[in-house]
């Protein structure tokens, strides 16, 4: 575990609005959508589709449209990357964040205390990629390998 502190991070007030879907965000809910029987209106298919946070306890809503013989961890580890990544991150942090349900909805506010702890993640990434781009310019100006669990 990094043991760089954490900048003092105040929750943001601005609103960024939509957060919209990157190409690894239409890819990790394309992951997700292909272990179902039927897609996840919550999840973007487009680059114009905003990211939504989900509902506290979607997954047994996923789990009820998984596909006979895919097992769940399969489908936990698809979800997990895609909730994992910045854009979700981004969409979660926001001041007037609204979790939804399966079918896109919006059904509750995001927490505070979830909005800070999605902030406070981003800038943990944001940190982790500066120290990153800062060390991969060394000498001969490669960087070594990158890992594949990396969100966008």
């Amino acid at each position: 575990m990094d043991s760089k502190p954490i900048p003092n991070v105040k929750p943001w007030s601005t609103s960024q609005g939509p957060i919209l879907a990157s190409v690894h965000d239409l890819r990790k809910a394309a992951a997700i959508n292909e272990l179902l029987t039927e897609p996840a209106p919550v999840l973007p298919v487009k680059d114009t589709d905003p990211v939504l946070p989900f509902e506290i306890g979607l997954f047994a809503s996923f789990s009820a449209r998984l596909e006979p013989g895919i097992a769940k961890i399969r489908l936990r580890r698809a979800i997990s990357a895609y909730a994992s990544a910045k854009s979700y991150l981004l969409a979660l942090a926001q001041p007037d964040a609204m979790r939804h349900n399966i079918e896109g909805h919006p059904v509750d506010q995001v927490s505070p205390e979830d909005r800070l702890a999605a902030q406070i993640r981003i800038t943990e990434i944001r940190l982790q990629r500066k120290s990153q781009s800062g060390s991969a310019s060394g000498p001969g100006g490669e960087q070594s390998g990158s890992r594949s669990g990396e969100n966008n």
